[in-house]
């Protein structure tokens, strides 16, 4: 019995010193996640980085082959427990076909941000008709096949002048002096070589009392068109009326291969008043050859022989001048004295 209580009390002892050695350790409770979020956040990830990595185009392939290990492979992969496991290997992808691939695609998307972008051009609205001056007609709406058609026509200087010239009438008609003068200078400025407008407008400044105004039109239309006898005969017969004989002479010394019996008419007898001979002589012998039946035209045909001294060819002229018509019994008369006085002239070297 007391070695049975040795042995109890010595199994005591050791219990008691095991139990002091022994302490209680203090573990904080883990908390538990859900694994369903945590599931479902990853396979967001996933797609995610997935999905900026092909818009990215930078996907690096290792060049061995990719392959699932076998379950007994000493590199255990870790799956997911939703996860079938593949116990057979099998090639994923190869290395050569990826990167001639990916080469390909970069080269097109580094082509693309290269490419500058086409602009964007707006579609231009269609114009039916546009008038750009104030010379251009005013287009005519046109009915065709019910829909407005807009006809823009283009008129000649010429049918611009002529227009101008048709509102300057109606001024007139209407006593609006300054309108018609607008008109007409408008029309001049279409038509500059259009002496009838030239001299209609230098006509009704003279008339308004600016004769210097519309002297300057017509010697704006000589100096443009220095052969227009028309415009010469105009001008000269406004320094007639203001009494600038000689001014209206040095006009018409000009001799136009266009001028009329007035023109020549007009230049002979300013020139024989003036007594520049050669002018006049010039002008007659035109008018005689204009209208050879007229005694007017013979009889000054003479008078400038007979200054000249030409006797007999002013004999001749006076001839045919008292043979015409159109001279008065008094012109008659001063032929007829003419002739006598001649005929004394031819007698005296003989009686000498």
């Amino acid at each position: 019995m007391s070695a049975m209580n040795n042995a109890l009390s010595e199994l005591a002892n050791k219990k008691s010193v095991c139990s002091e050695g022994i302490s209680k350790a203090e573990v904080k409770p883990v908390k538990q996640r859900a694994i369903l979020p945590w599931v479902v956040g990853s396979f967001g990830l996933s797609l995610a980085v997935g999905g900026w990595a092909v818009s990215q185009q930078e996907v690096v392939v290792h060049p061995q082959a990719l392959s699932i290990p076998e379950s007994g492979s000493s590199h255990s992969a870790m799956v997911s427990p939703t996860s079938k496991v593949n116990t057979e290997q099998q090639l994923i992808y190869h290395s050569a076909p990826v990167r001639e691939e990916l080469a390909n695609t970069g080269s097109k998307a580094v082509g693309q941000k290269a490419e500058t972008p086409r602009a964007v051009t707006k579609p231009q609205p269609i114009l039916l008709a546009q008038v750009n001056s104030a010379d251009k007609a005013k287009p005519a709406p046109l009915v065709k096949n019910g829909e407005v058609v807009i006809e823009q026509v283009e008129l000649t200087p010429q049918q611009l002048s002529k227009k101008a010239q048709e509102r300057a009438k109606k001024s007139l008609d209407s006593n609006n002096l300054a309108e018609a003068l607008q008109n007409y200078h408008e029309a001049l400025r279409y038509t500059p070589s259009n002496d009838e407008v030239r001299r209609r407008l230098s006509a009704l400044y003279y008339g308004k009392g600016e004769v210097r105004k519309a002297a300057e039109i017509l010697q704006k239309g000589i100096a443009l068109e220095p052969s227009n006898a028309e415009l010469r005969l105009s001008l000269a017969k406004m320094l007639m009326k203001e009494k600038q004989g000689e001014a209206a002479l040095t006009v018409l010394s000009t001799l136009p291969e266009s001028a009329s019996v007035e023109y020549l008419s007009l230049r002979a007898v300013l020139a024989q008043k003036a007594k520049q001979d050669d002018l006049a002589l010039q002008s007659y012998q035109k008018l005689v050859e204009r209208e050879p039946e007229s005694g007017r035209w013979w009889l000054g045909l003479g008078i400038q022989q007979e200054r000249a001294f030409d006797l007999d060819l002013a004999k001749a002229s006076y001839q045919q001048a008292i043979t015409k018509l159109g001279l008065s019994s008094q012109t008659q008369q001063f032929i007829r004295d003419r002739l006598t006085l001649i005929g004394r002239l031819e007698e005296q070297p003989s009686e000498n």
